[in-house]
């Protein structure tokens, strides 16, 4: 049995390897004699990191599709075209090409939209209700899905990286220190001209003086993040960090006391960790998330000020004991969520082998 997995894979995005990382886990706790094969543009480097085979997400896509047992798309927010039409037209092209191809499609626990151009609208119509099981991490995608009049069932269940599991706290005790005070991470990532982050900054360091903290700043993805993260960290007189695997970040996560956070996965990692949140609302996804855990403490990049940064901040703190214990209850619900995806992409191939065999 043949599952071929498509999403930003082997990019160093370190939100999207926990995607994968966790929709591996979960098909092998399930389907433990499935092969699964992953589209990447680092083919050896996914094989390594996550004992999968890797194939060029190009010139090795056609090969592994054709006669898939199930070609699954996701997760992550593949199909928008905030970035550019290409992103949504490759992965739609993909799942049709699947959908022709191989013997079962999936979109796995994926988030939709934004889709602003009428042509890639038409075609996500046309290619999403040709799909045997869709399944989104948000509310938002199912009602932009059934605004696209996709008549297929859509499930909503939650991003795949609630299912994840940190490596032991005493694995990262050298990389977060000894708490001599407490800690607040900051997880960026570049944006427009990169005006938020004097009012950012400024205010996140009246914060910390207020609350008597110290910022560590994580980079989620290397590549783009890490001169951000490293700027604002100089200038709060805190570290950063990068480089980790999924779980060594999410233990990272788990071992601060606050989450200030434009990367959607450090809001994940925080939420799963009972950390509570702070969200720099850049995109929808993040407002989303916040939303559905009922942590509703977001900062609006376009409009950001010092004071409303130190405020939002310091509220955070505040009542910080009181949304732990929301969260703690969230968690283990959204862990729920995330693995039913996994749970009914091995319902579909079970149907699929039982119809074959009778």
């Amino acid at each position: 049995m043949r599952i071929v997995v498509s999403g930003y894979y082997g990019f160093g995005n370190g939100g999207d390897e926990a995607v994968l990382e966790a929709i591996v886990g979960a098909l092998r706790a399930r389907i433990p004699q499935a092969q699964v094969v992953v589209l990447s543009a680092a083919p050896d480097q996914t094989k390594s990191l996550h004992g999968v085979a890797g194939v060029s997400r190009t010139t090795g896509a056609l090969p592994a599709i054709a006669g898939a047992d199930l070609f699954i798309s996701g997760g992550g927010t593949l199909i928008q075209d905030a970035t550019s039409a290409r992103s949504a037209l490759y992965y739609l092209g993909l799942l049709g090409l699947a959908t022709v191809l191989a013997r079962a499609t999936m979109v796995y626990a994926a988030g939709i939209g934004p889709l602003r151009r009428g042509w890639l609208r038409m075609l996500a119509t046309e290619v999403l209700n040709r799909v045997t099981l869709i399944t989104v991490r948000d509310e938002d995608s199912r009602r932009l899905l059934q605004e696209l009049a996709v008549r297929r069932p859509v499930q909503v269940v939650a991003d795949p990286a609630f299912a994840l599991d940190p490596v032991p706290a005493t694995e990262v005790r050298d990389l977060v220190g000894v708490p001599r005070a407490p800690r607040i991470g900051v997880a960026l990532r570049p944006w427009r001209d990169g005006g938020f982050l004097e009012p950012l900054v400024d205010g996140l360091r009246a914060a910390c003086r207020e609350i008597g903290a110290e910022v560590i700043a994580l980079a989620f993805h290397p590549e783009r993040d890490l001169a951000v993260c490293v700027q604002a960290a100089r200038a709060m007189g805190g570290r950063a960090l990068a480089g980790l695997s999924p779980r060594e970040m999410m233990a990272v996560v788990g071992a601060l006391d606050l989450v200030v956070g434009m990367r959607l996965h450090a809001l994940v990692y925080a939420v799963a960790c009972g950390v509570p949140p702070v969200g720099l609302s850049y995109d929808p996804k993040v407002e989303g998330l916040l939303t559905r855990v009922g942590v509703r403490r977001l900062l609006p990049l376009p409009s950001l000020t010092a004071e409303g940064v130190r405020r939002e901040v310091r509220a955070a703190w505040d009542e910080r004991h009181a949304v732990r214990a929301r969260l703690a209850a969230q968690a283990v619900s959204l862990r729920e969520a995330a693995l039913r995806a996994a749970d009914l992409a091995s319902i579909l191939l079970a149907s699929r082998a039982g119809g074959k065999e009778g």
